[in-house]
């Protein structure tokens, strides 16, 4: 039996990222890029104007004022899309909508609220200064500038910064196809009707959901009857994907054929056991570096070993650089007594109060209880050597699903 921290260790040493592929941006988001990416272009292409007004020359329009307004003659309109047919010369405007390029012979825009149009003249009663209001040509974006640099975990904005420079389509790390497989005579599929002696296989549900959220790509290979010939088929066919997802069949029951069927295939297991509670016994092997995750088969057991030990993992031959969830401290609103010698992940609820973050637990900790992983929203951690977490004390919490933990405000 091995820490969870060396297991942790031991999973990624054994996973690497995975070849590139390049696809349609509008495919890009929460991708891995895998090389730098440099403009082709400046952006913006030409100087434009940053508001609705009037472009001009500097000198003409210095000393204008309230008191002392300058008229100019007005050329022409430009809206947004057209280019001007004259150039600003001496005594000249141009009226420009935002977005307009800039016409030549003009060095500063007048807002719309410092003129008062004159039919075809303006008067001019205040400036902001020489080159005020103009967004000159690369002023985002410069032609061969890195505008996103390798390893980035690509976001929304991204996107739309790619489509600016003329990128349609962009090299990242492929995403893994995760082979899901659950074990077990007593299983029966979602439709099925109820029969004495029989659960539903939610496992191959949760750990599918799982595969998807972590960005990965879930491949359900069904229901796998305890038969070590039978487990061995399966498997074998679980190896052309990228990663191997079994639950259930790995402890040391009567009828536990996993381990004796992953090495018919050729699976080199590393450990069958680590010291944690709930989910201790966990497998982990590979087959030409194709990892398999053995994990247990009550439903709690198995989504938590795989938000430990899978979601890292495929999130690494992904190329992300982030794998793990955010830890905070928080008050414990209860006492929790814990064994000895195991790492045990509590499931539990979090709430805001007075600035404070308080924790408490879901309830019974049964590794058959699924809902207490529905309704956790991180988990408490208990060292092997803490026997008692007491009220009040600061705990540390995994986030589960931190992006809809807590009471949020509008802050401004």
């Amino acid at each position: 039996m091995i820490s969870v921290e060396e297991a942790v260790g031991l999973i990624l040493s054994h996973v690497s990222p995975l070849p590139g592929e390049e696809i349609p941006i509008l495919s890009a988001r929460g991708r891995v890029l895998m090389q730098d990416v440099r403009a082709s272009r400046n952006v913006p292409p030409f100087a434009n104007s940053a508001m609705d007004g009037f472009a001009v020359r500097w000198a003409d329009v210095a000393q204008a004022s309230e008191t002392s307004p300058v008229t100019l003659k007005v050329l022409e309109d430009v809206p947004a899309g057209y280019v001007a047919k004259h150039r600003v010369k001496e005594g000249t405007a141009i009226r420009i909508m935002t977005g307009a390029p800039v016409p030549g012979g003009a060095d500063a825009i007048i807002r719309v609220e410092y003129t008062k149009s004159l039919n075809v003249r303006v008067r001019v009663t205040r400036s902001d200064g020489k080159g005020t209001h103009i967004r000159n040509a690369g002023e985002d974006i410069r032609k061969a500038q890195v505008i996103l640099e390798r390893g980035k975990l690509l976001t929304s904005a991204d996107i739309g910064l790619l489509a600016s420079v003329g990128k349609s389509r962009v090299r990242v790390h492929r995403k893994p196809t995760v082979a899901v497989i659950s074990t077990g005579d007593e299983l029966l599929n979602v439709d099925d009707p109820p029969k004495p002696g029989k659960i539903v296989n939610s496992n191959s549900y949760t750990l599918s959901a799982s595969v998807e959220e972590a960005g990965a790509v879930p491949k359900v290979l069904g229901i796998v009857r305890d038969k070590r010939k039978n487990l061995a088929v399966a498997f074998k066919r679980a190896l052309r994907c990228d990663a191997v997802v079994v639950s259930g069949g790995v402890s040391v029951g009567d009828y536990d054929f996993v381990k004796e069927a992953l090495a018919d295939v050729g699976v080199k297991m590393q450990f069958w056991k680590v010291a944690q509670r709930p989910g201790q016994p966990m497998a982990f092997g590979h087959a030409r570096k194709i990892p398999v995750f053995g994990l247990p088969g009550n439903p709690v057991s198995s989504a938590l070993s795989f938000f430990l030990y899978t979601r890292p993992a495929l999130l690494k031959m992904m190329g992300r650089r982030n794998l793990f969830s955010p830890v905070i401290q928080a008050t414990l609103d209860h006492e929790i007594k814990s064994p000895r010698g195991l790492k045990e992940l509590i499931r539990c609820c979090l709430r805001e109060e007075g600035g404070r973050c308080f924790v408490s637990s879901t309830g019974t900790q049964s590794s058959g209880v699924l809902r207490s992983m529905s309704l956790a929203q991180g988990l408490i951690v208990a060292r092997e050597e803490e026997t008692l977490l007491e009220t009040g004390s600061q705990v540390s919490v995994i986030l589960l699903n931190h992006h809809d933990l807590l009471k949020g405000e509008m802050g401004f």
